[in-house]
């Protein structure tokens, strides 16, 4: 964080690996270290290595237009970037283990290549972000500690629209879970783009297919993560209770013990959050390949937004 005339900045360094920083390769959206399509999902054990600082500035230059044409206003104006001298970069810690994060991202060539080049990149992208004074995660809790049940409508108002938007103009952010999206208490900011995807990129066609079968995932993870947030805030549930009792509510059990409104919530959501979490629990323990189940959750989808 930053002053600027009095003006809290927020800065972000994005690491700028040297493959990146090649003449032929600055500014490029292509995919330059050929990960597998599915390390965009966000939800492994150990965190992915992203798809590149040069897609995350991209997805940021995008979303600030939208916002300074009144398009959407939902995300964090990006004021300014730089690249900058960066020696001496740690890895995340869940990267840190080299050999452990190759092999749970399934071993390729590429997957070594781009956390070694991490590891060793000597430059950042700097990014000079609007200010949002909290995320998600901490304000909505808050809110329900208080029993403010409006604010859980204002977020799945918001969740929706955003995640509307973004996927009708050709951007899936694959990220949304509640510690990448910012509030001011009115409405709701997207950030964090690391592991986004869109058809403005240079795409390869395994790509392309990728993100068309994916239409509809951000919306369907946001509602998911609303619905599995809010049995771990209000009945504390956690692990195999939590799975249990989603279970139960996508069989048609009435949550009981909670305001109507909150119960409508999960009543409405549980069907398609019980499919989402099983894909999530299957490709984290069994394989990263486990097939994405598109047509059982985009009708599922369908019905729960009815």
């Amino acid at each position: 964080m930053v002053d600027v005339g009095g003006t809290p900045v927020f800065v972000k360094r994005v690491p700028l690996t040297d493959l990146e920083r090649q003449p032929e390769n600055v500014g490029s959206t292509a995919n330059l270290f050929a990960l597998p399509d599915f390390c965009h999902y966000g939800v492994g054990l150990i965190g992915g290595p992203g798809f590149g600082a040069w897609r995350e500035l991209a997805v940021h230059t995008m979303t600030t237009d939208w916002v300074l044409t009144q398009d959407y206003e939902g995300f964090p104006l990006m004021y300014h970037w730089r690249v900058l001298p960066h020696a001496g970069q740690a890895l995340p810690e869940e990267l840190a283990d080299v050999e452990k994060a190759v092999d749970y991202w399934g071993g390729g060539a590429g997957i070594r290549a781009r956390i070694e080049a991490l590891r060793d990149a000597s430059a950042s992208i700097a990014l000079f972000l609007e200010y949002i004074p909290h995320n998600l995660h901490d304000w909505l809790r808050a809110q329900v500690k208080a029993g403010d049940e409006r604010a859980c409508a204002m977020v799945l108002r918001e969740l929706t629209a955003g995640t509307s938007f973004m996927n009708a103009h050709g951007l899936l952010h694959f990220d949304a879970h509640f510690q990448n999206i910012l509030t001011d208490g009115q409405r709701l900011y997207f950030a964090d783009y690391g592991l986004a995807i869109s058809s403005r990129f240079t795409l390869s066609d395994e790509e392309t297919a990728f993100f068309t079968r994916h239409q509809t995932y951000d919306r369907c993870y946001a509602l998911t993560h609303l619905v599995t947030w809010l049995i771990v805030e209000l009945y504390g549930y956690k692990g195999d209770d939590r799975r249990a009792f989603l279970r139960a509510c996508a069989r048609g059990e009435r949550p009981t013990g909670i305001p109507p409104q909150l119960a409508e919530i999960l009543t409405r959501h549980a069907p398609l959050a019980a499919v989402m979490t099983e894909f999530y629990r299957r490709f984290q323990l069994e394989s990263r390949q486990v097939p994405y189940p598109a047509e059982e959750i985009d009708g599922l989808f369908r019905s729960s937004v009815v």
